[in-house]
This record gives C-alpha cells, structure tokens and sequence, in this order.
C-alpha cells in the first residue's frame, strides 16, 4: 500500500513539475531530460513513469481538461438557476478559449497522435469519446432531457480545436457571441407545424 502512494506522489510530483516547465518554455523546448533534472531525478525513474514526452504531456492536457470542466461545471452550479443556453455556450467557449497552455499542449498532441504515436492515437480517440459524453451530458442539463445532443456535442467539440487552431495562428477576432447564439438555435426546438 505504501509503495502506490510513492508511485502516485512521484507521478504527481513529475506532472506539476512538468506543467510549470511546459508552461514557461513551451512543448518544444521542454525535454524529458530537463523535467528529470527539475525533479531531481533520473532519465531512467522518468521513463519507468512516462516512457514518452507525448504520454507525459497527455496526462498533463487531461488534467488540464479535467480542471476546465470542473470550472466550468462550479461556474454553472454556483450562478443563478435557468441561465439561457446562450449564456452556457458562451461560457463554455470562453473557458476553452482563454486557456493558452491548452491549445498548445491539444495540437502538440493531435500532431503527435496523427504521424508517429499510436497509442497516443488511441488515448485520444477515448478521450474525445469522454469529452463528447460529458458535453453532451451539460447539453442535457442546460437544454433539457428531450433532445439528442450527441451530434450538438460533436459539433461543439469539433468547433472549439478549430477555434483553438485559429487562436494559435493569430486569427483576430472570433464572434463569441454569435458563435454561442448559434450553438442556442441549434439545441431549441423547432415548432411544430
């Protein structure tokens, strides 16, 4: 028992320190070598945690992710009863959008995933199946339990890595609210004629 609460404090240890160094030098001029410097262990003690830099940085964009959507989820429970879609949506999207260290990390990731790393591959096709459910979830709580979300939440989904493709290419301005009033007419019924 003792030896699993060393493993998870020293992978914990490994990922804040990691996420500070990421956050401060950016993906590419981060090296495993220098995290096991910063954490004042070796290569070798790193790689039994985190055989790859893709696998480390994965666990470091789903705590991240995770940590967003608890926020975002707090925001919702502690604000007023019956906020209209738009207001979700628009919170939503502004979460997303004002985390600069995550789109880095997610594109850092897609690109990984995409040419040389299948097993990342495979942690993001889970992860996006994760992210889809609990988004569609929200849709349910915010919209209501009548309606079929699962294409809505693809859609949101995929709508915000390209908003945070745009971000990081410098694109400068992104219509929020108009963005979020789209996505309200969407989730509303239309009358029956």
């Amino acid at each position: 028992m003792g030896q699993r609460k060393t493993t998870a404090a020293n992978r914990e240890r490994i990922l804040q320190i990691s996420s500070q160094l990421v956050r401060e030098r950016g993906i590419e001029h981060t090296t495993l070598a220098d995290i096991a410097d910063a954490a004042g262990i070796s290569k070798g003690t790193l790689y039994y945690y985190y055989p790859t830099k893709g696998d480390l940085v994965f666990d470091i964009a789903e705590r991240h992710m995770t940590n967003m959507t608890e926020r975002i989820f707090s925001r919702l429970e502690s604000s007023r009863a019956g906020q209209s879609p738009r207001t979700v949506f628009r919170l939503v999207l502004d979460t997303v959008m004002r985390s600069r260290s995550r789109g880095e990390i997610h594109v850092y990731l897609l690109q990984e995933a995409m040419t040389q790393n299948p097993s990342l591959r495979k942690r993001f096709i889970q992860e996006y199946r994760n992210w889809r459910r609990i988004i569609e979830e929200g849709l349910a709580r915010v919209l209501g339990n009548g309606g079929e979300y699962r294409v809505m939440a693809q859609v949101l989904l995929a709508t915000l890595d390209g908003l945070i493709l745009q971000r990081l290419v410098g694109v400068d301005s992104v219509p929020m609210d108009g963005i979020a009033r789209f996505f309200e007419s969407a989730g509303t019924p239309s009358p029956v004629s």
